[in-house]
């Protein structure tokens, strides 16, 4: 009875392993996108032209912010969606803590990829970008879909609703991501940007979905 009890809480214990180590990336991540801001320099020796000049260097610096805030919403909702799946996770093994960490890997690289975005409105950055959220995207799909699958053995039994909303979640940034692509080639980098608020929207629908269809509760 005590081994059992023993090993029990040694499965525990490398399970809060993961997770405490996944949200210590997920928490630099986000400190590391503020660090990138850096803070205007301008010459404070005569009040006057300080504030003309602290006003336009503020407003030059507008695509960061915007860069900033997309990308916190972004890294808020990938460690929402980890803290959920993991929250049904019994078991591990080799391949799973394999997929974490890449999956960690896309999410410490979004503080350089959101860097390169916001002070450079062009293609080719906004590309970088855009390829860094879509893999993790497709990287936390892949995780979820393992950790669903029972012959894994690394979850308890998961209501079919779940499995079917936390299937979908991935997908709508991915192709808003992706659509978004397509805009800043046609109207440009600001639309481009402002149109990843269509997002939330597509998100609220589809949760909204899930929850008349399969009951869901206010945690998902």
């Amino acid at each position: 009875m005590n081994e059992l009890h023993n090993q029990k809480e040694r499965l525990k214990f490398q399970l809060d392993r993961i997770a405490l180590f996944s949200d210590a990336v997920f928490a630099i991540a986000i400190t590391l996108l503020v660090i990138e801001i850096k803070i205007p320099v301008v010459p404070h020796e005569n009040k006057e032209m300080f504030s003309d000049e602290f006003g336009h260097e503020l407003f030059k610096m507008i695509p960061e912010f915007i860069g900033f805030l997309i990308s916190f919403i972004v890294i808020g909702n990938y460690w929402k969606a980890h803290h959920i799946m993991f929250g049904f996770v019994t078991d591990y093994d080799r391949k799973l803590i394999g997929l974490n960490t890449w999956f960690l890997f896309t999410i410490i690289c979004m503080p350089f990829t959101t860097g390169i975005m916001s002070h450079y409105m062009y293609f080719q950055p906004y590309l970088i970008y855009c390829f860094n959220i879509v893999v993790t995207g497709l990287i936390q799909l892949w995780m979820w879909r393992y950790i669903v699958n029972k012959k894994n053995k690394v979850s308890e039994d998961i209501p079919a609703g779940v499995v079917r909303y936390k299937s979908v979640t991935p997908l709508v940034a991915i192709v808003c991501f992706l659509l978004s692509l397509l805009i800043h080639q046609w109207l440009g980098a600001f639309i481009a940007r402002m149109f990843l608020v269509t997002i939330f929207f597509a998100d609220g629908i589809v949760l909204r979905h899930f929850r008349k269809k399969y009951q869901l509760g206010k945690r998902y």
